[in-house]
């Protein structure tokens, strides 16, 4: 039997009804601040679109706006830190998503790492990057990028869904109760109990 050749499905036209920030704003993502540093100091934003994209080698992507101020001194060092951010820390995903200038006030919530990278306190986990590559896509670039150094530690994660910040635990516990409320015990589904 042979192979057969693979045929690209024929793209539609561009339909501009078509909202993706309103479509991935229904999904639930974890909360990252991504910092870099070069010669006009450090730099960083929040990021919702950080992925695991190989294991092995370990790599892992992230969207950086054309317009981020980010962009030139990550993409000229070569280097970014990851930091996804703990359950308490919405004040942080808010900072680094608004005004540039107010990102890296002395304040104790960052400092230099060994590596000359911003590293913000109290994360859940911490990957120390190299950059890959940085392919085009649209108003963004992806960067692919490969974890040098990882940190991590048992501090529940912050979650961002339809526009808002929350914690994974109380998320996760919300959706026990709504479950436990419209499923009533049977006797082939013993009753939940909490914490088990």
């Amino acid at each position: 039997m042979s192979a057969q050749p693979i045929t690209r499905p024929a793209v539609p036209p561009e339909n501009a009804a078509v909202n993706l920030r309103h479509a991935f704003g229904r999904a639930a993502s974890s909360t990252w601040v991504v910092t870099g540093s070069g010669e006009r100091g450090p730099v960083g934003f929040t990021a919702i679109s950080v992925a695991s994209v190989s294991l092995t080698p370990p790599l892992l992507s992230f969207n950086i706006a054309k317009d981020s101020s980010s962009l030139v001194t990550i993409a000229h060092s070569g280097r970014a830190a990851l930091h996804l951010l703990a359950a308490d820390q919405e004040p942080l995903a808010q900072r680094f998503a608004r005004d540039r200038s107010r990102r890296f006030v002395d304040d104790g919530a960052w400092t230099y790492d060994d590596h000359g990278l911003p590293s913000v306190h109290g994360v859940a986990t911490r990957l120390v990057t190299r950059i890959h590559d940085l392919v085009d896509a649209g108003d963004s670039f992806v960067a692919i990028a490969r974890v040098e150094h990882a940190t991590t530690t048992d501090r529940p994660p912050l979650v961002h869904h339809a526009g808002a910040y929350g914690p994974l635990a109380a998320s996760t516990a919300s959706q026990r109760a709504v479950t436990r409320a419209a499923t009533p015990p049977t006797a082939t589904q013993p009753p939940t109990t909490p914490g088990v």
